[in-house]
């Protein structure tokens, strides 16, 4: 198994192989939060415009999540966030996401064999399941352009696989350093909250849910549970 770490939106072509886009800080952190909450599933989408157009002309009972810049989206029902996703009702509701670095990358992700997206938070599940799958190549898109916090991610992940990297501990400590995360801790906006850089640094350990995409007819993220 061939292990590579990419960064940015536009993952590179994985044909024959497994890409895990990464998004710790916070989409796919508020997904695990979702799924674990009963969510059937979700529907990643580029722009709010696409998010509203979906929802009023195909899902009227989809919700609404995301954010532009960190910050929640007017009209949305939730902000991007795994705290208030965690107060939420979502069994067997579907949620349409708009996020800036992980839905932006999964959207570009087309050109692979199979597609999973993945946080800190089931990080230990995700390299499980691909060990297990052994597909020839694996990469793993930090998909925060400049942020540390993705790229950890990757790297405990790597390590689990076998190859170079990092112990949970250490990404943890750098997810909770991160640049992204400070604003979280500052107290500038009422809804960006410290609990959210707690969940994003946390670990559901091996009994996490493994989060799947598909792209036809239209790209959709589901969950599955650990055999």
């Amino acid at each position: 198994m061939d292990i590579h770490i990419a960064q940015g939106h536009n993952p590179p072509h994985n044909i024959h192989g497994i890409t895990v886009v990464i998004d710790v800080i916070r989409a796919f952190t508020t997904s695990h939060h979702a799924f674990r909450k009963g969510l059937r599933c979700i529907w990643p989408v580029a722009s709010a415009e696409q998010a509203f157009a979906l929802r009023d002309e195909h899902l009227p009972d989809a919700l609404l999540a995301g954010e532009v810049e960190a910050l929640p989206i007017p009209g949305f029902d939730f902000g991007n966030s795994p705290w208030e996703i965690d107060q939420a009702e979502l069994q067997d509701k579907e949620l349409i996401l708009r996020t800036t670095n992980g839905v932006a990358a999964t959207l570009r992700a087309r050109d692979s064999r199979e597609v999973l997206v993945a946080g800190l938070i089931n990080a230990e599940a995700t390299a499980n399941y691909l060990r297990k799958q052994n597909p020839p190549t694996v990469v793993l898109v930090a998909s925060h352009p400049t942020g540390d916090e993705d790229v950890a991610c990757a790297e405990y992940i790597r390590h689990l696989l076998g190859g170079d990297g990092i112990t949970y501990e250490a990404a943890r400590d750098r997810t909770l350093n991160a640049k992204a995360a400070q604003k979280f801790f500052a107290g500038t906006h009422p809804r960006l909250r410290p609990q959210d850089i707690e969940a994003a640094a946390s670990s559901a350990g091996p009994d996490a849910l493994t989060m799947h995409v598909r792209f036809d007819p239209q790209p959709c993220i589901t969950a599955q549970s650990a055999p």
